[in-house]
């Protein structure tokens, strides 16, 4: 048995997550890059905390491989737009600014702007 306990598949606190390289330029990675921000920043709040550790898995293991594979995946954006609504919920629209860039982005992507 080893003594070192076993990895999280979440980031650490403030830490980028680690996984398959991503077009940074695309408007779904930057929409999943501002959510990835503002849940990892919710998870400090008790309320929060265990719907930002299953969304960031989610994020992490499903959203963010889909998009490494094809930066303009319909259900990837699809996913993201439906965790960024639920967010937006959560927070009550806080901070509103960097809500609806990430709509925008997201939107970007569904057309293909």
């Amino acid at each position: 048995m080893s003594d070192n306990p076993p990895e999280s598949p979440l980031p650490a606190e403030g830490a980028a997550p680690a996984g398959p390289a991503l077009n940074e330029k695309a408007p779904a990675v930057q929409a999943l890059r501002i959510l990835q921000q503002l849940v990892v920043e919710a998870r400090r709040d008790v309320q929060f905390r265990n719907y930002a550790e299953v969304d960031l898995r989610v994020m992490n293991e499903d959203v963010q491989v889909a998009l490494a594979k094809n930066p303009r995946d319909a259900s990837a954006v699809q996913w993201l737009r439906q965790l960024a609504l639920s967010w937006n919920t959560k927070l009550r629209g806080n901070p509103a600014l960097r809500f609806r860039r990430m709509f925008d982005l997201i939107e970007s992507a569904k057309t293909g702007r």
